[in-house]
């Protein structure tokens, strides 16, 4: 009788052991819901990282990734500590190299972003979800 306690307990434990481990992958790989943790946040940015007139996205887009006047631009999306930038502003290296690099005019690598295919991107918006939300290069091509 004994043994059957025994052998109950090891079921119990191991039951709530595999549960807790199935949670923890879970929470690790983004299954555990939309956390604010795991939102971001997007910049139009040039190639200095300087913040831009989402218009210079939006004119990108329609060119390639080339903006008016032949240089490029990209969304930038990062965990940006609650800091705002206005355009003018750079974005302290900290969080570029966290983030990902999007070509405005791939609308595959928008969506994967968890972007909107096509269309204006206003800076300062939060983007939940996506492939690239972590600092493993999900740049996209210029």
């Amino acid at each position: 009788m004994s043994t059957t306690r025994s052998n109950r307990a090891k079921a119990a434990i191991t039951t709530v052991s595999l549960t807790g481990a199935a949670m923890g992958f879970l929470t690790a790989c983004g299954g555990g819901g939309n956390d604010d943790n795991d939102a971001r946040e997007v910049y139009c940015v040039d190639e200095q990282d300087n913040v831009v007139d989402e218009d210079q996205c939006e004119d990108a887009e329609r060119n390639g990734g080339i903006g008016l006047g032949g240089l490029p631009f990209f969304f930038l999306l990062s965990n940006f500590g609650g800091n705002r930038y206005s355009v003018g502003q750079r974005i302290p290296q900290q969080y570029t190299s966290a983030g990902t690099r999007v070509n405005p005019s791939d609308t595959a690598a928008r969506s994967r972003s968890g972007l909107p295919s096509t269309g204006k991107v206003t800076s300062g918006t939060r983007v939940s979800g996506g492939i690239g939300s972590g600092k493993a290069g999900g740049s996209s091509g210029s």
